[in-house]
């Protein structure tokens, strides 16, 4: 088999005896890059980058070569054709352990059923077992051997069933991830149940891909996850037997037998430290009731504790035992735990202690910092032991997790051993610790728009690095799921300062990133937040982000309801730059209705308004908004000089500022000026620098749209195969993000382009165009319709 880049780089990397951070550095790349690389999700190592870290390695000519080799195979497989837009391999599978012992029965039986070739529906296999038995290890480590049978993705989603805190992730909630990890864009994620589910169907339909479904509660929660397609198949894990899945072949896991029960202790262990002592080995399996769980965390004090043998361990562990009282497997694992906490330093077991009050799955040292009050060093030294203890996992690298069962025990020894004022100043800390990163990020990513002031009351004394926008945006990301839990355990809590200050931070990720549901239902929450803590400029500025999330959520009732609330109450405060902004949002929603004049009114409107808020960073970047949205709405008309000269005064806003975003999207707009003007050198110019910025960004949307305005430059300027080109380039991007505007745009420009030398194929990508979820403005339509109309001896719609 040939050689992973991933794997390869990683060896190399801990050869040097450096942190990802470390090489990251050396090499002048950022740590998320480094990340990215190590886990193989996606990310196509460039030659340049690769090279920089062979450097930074220090590897002599034949490892740099060997590194380059790989590099350029990773480049040439699946991975490599996502940036041609194909489909790529999306990896999302934890780390399978290294020591995985046992199960050969089990593994054999599921590789039997995945790779018999005959089914006619997607195969589900239903993994069950109490909690412990080691189902997620076993679908986890049979995945990753079964993984070359499904090379367009594996893919592993959490469903939380059975995790103590927790409520069941909702199957919609649960699609999102799934969609997302599919390459959707956020942007086209539907809003419903049915629509997601329908969505995950369609995009799995031909591909071959495993699914991992981990801690089901019910069948109706898994139902709704399963793709359509034979080509793929599901594993799924609960602590019940899902009778109720139709189609799906249980798998039920006991314990495991004495034989390999006693294996997996000296594999933990190590063999030379138990080869002379069976019958303790013996005993310390059958005390820890032949659960891996247990055995793991027992076996790892042995191989932690050079002086005791595996007769003081069975020792120990009987102890525990009876201290425990008698019978059942979870005393089993009460004992195993007690034997491995009891042996940690007092700093390492309050720190697990606290990690009970983290609502979120995950955790890195930085949140592990807070939680202790310690520094980050100090805190990941001891995520490191407890993860050698098996008190902790570690499935992604610097990511840690609870087990379920653990998760239970840090909850009630934090009862017994930490006062409660002594967890609300854990918990003030923790919460403290992500806002103050988000709000670090914020004017990173978002430049020059508004930051209503407050002040986080307990800065943390280490932060991420989130100083420029890939390291910040990839921190968003990578915390996602944090931020939303925080929010929701803060309005649970009745921490209400909390609630609204993380959710007015996070509106310009959830909206660049399209996370509509989260953007809605976080500042639901803000909102009765506000108007318990009676702070009005708080609760209109949530009025205003509120309606433009349920705009992006299709709720257009909604979203005027609660944008003619925001308007009232700035006027009513006097708050000019709120009061703008929503007319400004008002404006863009007439013009997408149709509605022109009336947006140029209320874009006027709000012109005025920031006119009279001077030397204010805030109105720069409002007025900029105005402009640009004034210039399309003018161009709409057929206004193209006025229009350029809303788009002029916009850009020298933007680039005051400092906001690339703003400047790309309104280079764009500048281009489709110029075409409308016939200047067509000056509209690839524009386009072309904008193409520049949104690549340096990572903007695929944006990066797909300005492809389909090239397109239509091109073809306007009458080179057809050059605009050919350009739209087949969107269309590709287009479609590895699951765009269905921009799909629809490179359609209809492929169809021009080919409507004289193809008019067949033109057919097709015309109708492709109109079905592509009626994107399509109302003239576009038409000028196809009346194409397909006129072929319709040719191509039959």
């Amino acid at each position: 088999m040939a050689e992973r880049f991933d794997t390869v780089l990683r060896a190399y990397r801990r050869q040097a005896g450096l942190t990802q951070e470390d090489l990251a550095e050396r090499a002048g790349l950022s740590a998320r890059t480094i990340r990215a690389l190590e886990s193989g999700q996606g990310r196509v190592p460039r030659p340049a980058s690769v090279r920089e870290v062979a450097k930074a390695l220090g590897l002599e000519a034949d490892d740099r070569r060997r590194l380059l080799a790989t590099a350029a195979a990773a480049a040439d497989g699946p991975e490599g054709a996502a940036e041609t837009g194909h489909l790529g391999h999306r990896r999302y599978l934890p780390y399978d352990i290294p020591d995985f012992t046992g199960r050969t029965a089990e593994v054999a039986r599921l590789t039997e059923l995945v790779g018999s070739g005959t089914a006619s529906a997607v195969l589900v296999s239903a993994i069950d077992g109490m909690a412990g038995v080691g189902k997620t290890t076993l679908a986890v480590h049979s995945a990753h051997l079964m993984a070359g049978r499904f090379p367009d993705g594996q893919f592993y989603c959490d469903l939380h069933g059975f995790t103590p805190g927790y409520d069941p992730v909702g199957p919609a909630s649960a699609l999102e991830v799934l969609l997302r990890m599919a390459g959707v864009d956020g942007a086209r994620i539907p809003h419903t149940l049915q629509e997601r589910s329908a969505l995950w169907r369609t995009t799995l339909s031909d591909w071959r891909a495993l699914v991992v479904l981990d801690n089901a509660a019910t069948a109706e929660q898994v139902r709704p996850l399963l793709p359509g397609s034979a080509s793929c198949a599901v594993l799924v894990t609960s602590r019940r037997r899902l009778l109720a899945l139709e189609g799906a072949v249980p798998l039920s896991l006991d314990v495991l037998p004495e034989a390999e029960a006693c294996a997996l202790v000296a594999r933990i262990a190590g063999h030379h430290r138990v080869a002379d002592a069976p019958e303790a080995v013996a005993e310390i399996a059958e005390l820890c009731g032949h659960l891996p769980l247990a055995i793991r965390m027992a076996a790892a004090r042995l191989a932690h504790r050079p002086a005791w043998t595996a007769r003081d361990l069975a020792t120990e562990l009987g102890a525990g035992r009876v201290r425990s009282g008698p019978g059942g497997n979870e005393q089993a694992v009460s004992a195993a735990f007690a034997l491995s906490y009891a042996r940690l330093d007092p700093g390492c077991q309050r720190l697990f202690r606290l990690l009970g009050l983290h609502p979120g799955a995950d955790l890195d040292a930085y949140a592990a910092a807070a939680l202790a009050d310690t520094d980050v060093a100090t805190a990941g030294q001891w995520l490191e032991e407890l993860v050698d203890v098996h008190l902790l996992g570690q499935y992604t690298p610097h990511r840690y997790q609870l087990h379920d069962l653990l998760r239970r025990h840090t909850q009630e020894i934090l009862q017994e051993n930490e006062p409660p004022a002594d967890r609300e100043e854990a918990e003030l800390r923790l919460l403290d610790h992500y806002l103050h990163t988000a709000l670090s990020a914020r004017p990173v990513v978002a430049p020059g728009q508004r930051l209503l002031p407050f002040e986080v009351a307990h800065p943390p004394a280490g932060t991420p690095d989130v100083s420029d926008r890939a390291s910040a945006l990839a921190w968003y990301e990578a915390e996602h799921a944090n931020l939303v839990a925080m929010i929701t355990h803060a309005a649970a809590r009745g921490r209400n300062e909390h609630v609204w200050q993380y959710t007015h931070v996070l509106q310009h990720f959830f909206d660049i990133r399209g996370r509509t549901l989260d953007w809605v239902t976080t500042h639901e929450l803000a909102l009765a937040a506000t108007e318990s803590l009676d702070n009005r400029l708080a609760h209109s500025e949530t009025l205003r982000s509120l309606a433009i999330g349920c705009w992006h959520a299709g709720r257009h009732e909604d979203a005027f309801r609660r944008g003619l609330e925001a308007l009232a109450l700035c006027q009513e405060i006097g708050d000019a730059w709120g009061e703008a902004v929503t007319l400004t949002n008002f404006g863009i929603a007439q013009e997408q209705l149709g509605q022109i004049e009336e947006a140029i009114d209320l874009h006027r409107q709000a012109l005025a308004l920031y006119g009279g808020i001077d030397g204010d960073v805030d109105a720069a970047w409002g007025e900029a908004l105005s402009l640009t949205s004034l210039g399309t709405a003018h161009a709409q008309l057929g206004q193209a000089t006025e229009a350029l000269d809303h788009h002029r005064r916009a850009l020298d806003r933007y680039r005051l500022i400092g906001d690339p975003w703003g400047e790309a999207r309104t280079l764009t707009n500048m281009g489709a000026g110029y075409r409308q003007l016939g200047r067509f050198g000056e509209a690839v110019t524009h386009h072309a620098r904008a193409l520049s910025l949104n690549r340096r960004m990572g903007d695929r949307r944006a990066e797909s749209e300005v492809l389909n305005d090239l397109g239509a430059t091109y073809h306007a300027a009458g080179h057809r195969d050059t605009a050919h080109r350009r739209h087949q380039r969107a269309l590709d991007i287009a479609r590895a993000i699951d765009s269905s505007l921009q799909t629809a745009r490179a359609h209809q420009g492929i169809a021009r382009a080919l409507m004289d030398d193809d008019p067949d194929a033109a057919c097709h990508h015309a109708e492709q165009a109109l079905v592509a979820d009626g994107e399509l403005s109302a003239p576009e339509a038409a000028e196809l319709t009346a194409f397909l109309d006129g072929r319709s001896g040719l191509f039959k719609r």
